[in-house]
């Protein structure tokens, strides 16, 4: 028996290119965040780059805020998703294999967005105080997916060892846009690779002989 005009399949179908529009208005916002930066994007210029009407574009997101802060939890839901996939590949690998793994990311062109956004937030408090709590709960998700797949690793050390990784990549990834550049970076890599296996090394062998004393 067919459905009514009305009915769910319709209802679906709506929503699902809805849906679709978002997306489509998301990804186009992170591509002019990459090639025209934050204060060079414009709501006109996304829409265009969507494919999507003026019209269709205001209605997901009335204001230039409103697309920015739709775009923010869009990226980093991104980035998450690339952690988490990240660290499933390390499981049981060293931490060397892991630090590799985590400068692919780095190296994706959606990082620029968030370097873009990162400075642009130092002078705009309501681009800060909309990018402050989504970073703050990737972070928190990072953390947590690093605990997860690596839980014989001391928690300290784990974090400690994560946070200077991070902190590293992301110099190296601001100083590959500089005119520069970073000629040394597989040099740096190995210096992260040997920092982080050796850390997680002394933790776990500490952690082994507070076991082999209690």
């Amino acid at each position: 028996m067919e459905e009514p005009a009305g009915g769910t399949r319709s209802r679906r179908t709506q929503a699902q290119r809805r849906a679709g529009t978002r997306r489509q208005l998301l990804d186009a916002a992170l591509e002019c965040l990459v090639d025209h930066g934050y204060a060079g994007t414009t709501t006109t210029q996304v829409a265009e780059r969507a494919g999507v009407s003026r019209g269709a574009q205001l209605h997901h997101f009335p204001t230039r805020a409103d697309l920015v802060a739709a775009t923010i939890e869009h990226l980093f839901e991104r980035m998450r998703c690339d952690y988490q996939q990240a660290f499933s590949r390390a499981g049981s690998a060293d931490a060397g294999v892991a630090v590799d793994l985590l400068w692919s990311i780095f190296e994706q062109r959606d990082f620029a967005a968030v370097l873009e956004l990162y400075v642009a937030a130092r002078t705009d408090a309501d681009l800060r105080e909309r990018l402050a709590p989504v970073a703050e709960a990737h972070q928190r998700r990072v953390y947590e997916l690093a605990r997860e797949f690596f839980p014989h690793v001391p928690t300290d050390a784990r974090d400690d060892v994560l946070r200077t990784v991070l902190d590293a990549m992301q110099g190296m990834a601001v100083g590959g846009f500089s005119p520069a550049g970073t000629p040394d970076r597989d040099a740096r890599l190995g210096a992260l690779r040997r920092l982080a296996l050796r850390a997680i090394g002394d933790s776990e062998s500490a952690g082994r002989e507070r076991r082999v004393a209690s």
